[in-house]
This record gives structure tokens, sequence and C-alpha cells, in this order.
């Protein structure tokens, strides 16, 4: 069986709001759908994972916020990559207004909001299913709604560039937020240390051939964090881009040539020595590896990366 063959399925993007007496919350989903119109129901579907998921399950009324296509990735990195556990995301995002039920909704990236209350919840293994009634409404009328589709091809920073490639490792790509695994397997248990998402949302990539002066395999330009060395590919860069890795701006970041580098051979064009790291494998490229340096992505000290 191909099981590839659900990702054919069109799906949206959206916010969903909670609050369980607590403090808000939110997160980034893309399983919501109108179940029934007589009496008129939706259903929203929640990773099991996800701190929000758990406060549903706890308060059992939600605002869902359609998203367009002129939403940031700054956005989805706050909402969709971070955990509310240990990051209270309204205190990031103070730009939202609340319905007539308590909640938070966003208008400058929605185009609508919904708010339900949740009749019944299904576990249905890795996610859960909440059926709920409409309990209020409104439509902004501002933008196009986003769909996955959309997400991938516009918004989502391009995966870091092939000169890895010459290690000969294969990698793997986390659809949801681009970072790029290198190894001989991708292990099964493997947890993406940026957005926290489990192995079966990765897929394997091929290297491409990149050539001095002639723009990578995709004809994209690239720049790179001065900050922790993440390259973004694009026609552009962003004005209101934020390194997925360490979170610096635009200001950080400068457009590189790139280098010619062929599958199975060596790097000679940049002569880079490579440390990486034991902890999430993040890979550090320099002439040395400063003595206080920190991972950007898992925050581990020197100490815990190895020369490769």
């Amino acid at each position: 069986m191909d099981t590839k063959a659900i990702n054919k399925l069109s799906y949206g993007l959206y916010l969903l709001t909670v609050n369980d007496g607590k403090k808000d919350n939110g997160c980034i989903i893309n399983t919501a759908m109108q179940l029934a119109g007589e009496p008129l129901r939706i259903g929203v579907s929640l990773n099991n994972d996800v701190y929000t998921c758990e406060m549903l399950k706890a308060s059992g009324v939600f605002n869902l916020c359609v998203l367009h296509e002129g939403t940031p990735f700054s956005f989805f990195d706050l909402f969709g990559m971070k955990s509310g556990r240990d990051t209270d995301k309204f205190a990031q995002y103070t730009d939202y207004e609340r319905s007539a039920n308590g909640l938070i909704y966003v208008k400058k990236y929605a185009n609508a909001y919904i708010s339900g209350r949740v009749l019944t919840q299904t576990d249905l293994g890795s996610h859960t299913l909440f059926i709920a009634e409409l309990t209020d409404a409104e439509r902004f009328g501002e933008g196009e709604s986003m769909t996955y589709s959309y997400y991938h091809a516009n918004v989502k920073p391009k995966p870091q560039p092939t000169a890895k490639a010459a290690n000969g490792l294969r990698r793997w790509e986390c659809e949801i937020c681009g970072y790029v695994y290198e190894g001989e397997s991708l292990p099964e248990d493997f947890e993406c240390p940026l957005c926290k998402h489990k192995a079966q949302f990765f897929k394997e990539i091929s290297p491409a051939e990149v050539k001095t002066g002639e723009g990578n395999a995709t004809g994209l330009r690239r720049w790179e964090c001065e900050i922790c060395g993440y390259v973004y590919e694009g026609e552009n860069l962003p004005d209101d881009f934020e390194c997925p890795l360490c979170k610096h701006k635009v200001q950080f970041f400068k457009e590189i040539t790139p280098v010619e580098t062929k599958a199975g051979e060596d790097n000679a064009a940049t002569a880079s020595k490579r440390w990486e790291c034991e902890i999430c494998g993040y890979i550090y490229e320099g002439e040395s590896l400063p003595d206080d340096f920190e991972c950007p992505i898992c925050k581990h000290k020197a100490q815990f990366f190895r020369e490769i």
C-alpha cells in the first residue's frame, strides 16, 4: 500500500486557540471541516502530543481562525513549532481580540474565525477528533484561505543547501519545518529538533549538484544566517523572515554564492571542518569550533560536538 497517497488530500491551515482557565494557548492545525449542515457541526483533529490538545480536552471550547495566504512563516514558527508548555505564545504575539466565549482570535492573518463547543471526542491513536457545535462565527473578507500545498510552495523555507551531500550520507527533510537530517538511516523514533514532529513527517530527498557561478539545482538564490549558518533558498529573502534555528532577523543574513559540490566528493572549495552535535545532529562548519559555541537547535555546549 502506498501510504503517501494520503498526502494528495487537500488541507487548509488554521490557528486553533483555547484557554483552560489558567492561560491562553493555540497551535497550527491542518484538519478542520464541516461535517453536517442540519444541525451545523464541524470537526477538528489535534495531535495528542501537543499541549493545545490537552487543554481542549479539559476546556471543551475553542476558536478556529482560518489563515490566509499572507500569513508569514514567523507566525507558523511561533504557533506551530513551539510548545505552549514552555512558551507563552500570546506574550510574543499580542495583535489579537476576544470573542464572546472569552477566547482569543486573530484578524491580521485570518479571513474568518469560528467558535466551537465540543460535543464528542474520539481518540484515533496519534490524534483526537473533536466534533463540535458552532456558537459564533465572523468573516473578515481579506485574502484567500491558505492551503497546505500553498504553504509548502510559497511560505515554508526551502531546505538547507546540498553542500553536506559531499559526506555521502542520505538526507531526509521534515515536511513541516524544512529541517534536514543526515545519516545512514532515519531512526523510527526520530523527532524533529525544530518542530517536534515524528519520523513519519520526513521524506527522503536526493542530493542535487551545485556548480560555481550557476546557482543551485533549483535556480534559487541563497542567503546564510551569520549567527548559526542556516541557509535560506528562494527568489527573494522576505523582509519579515526569521531564522528558524536561532530566530535572528533578515539583517543577520548575507547572500552567498554557491560553491561546486558533487555527491561523493570532498568539498574542496570550502575546505571547512565539520562538527556534529551528538544530541540533535546539527552540523557546524568552519575553521574551528569556538569554545563557547552553543548549538542553535538544542542549546548544548561545544563539549557535545564531535568532529566528523
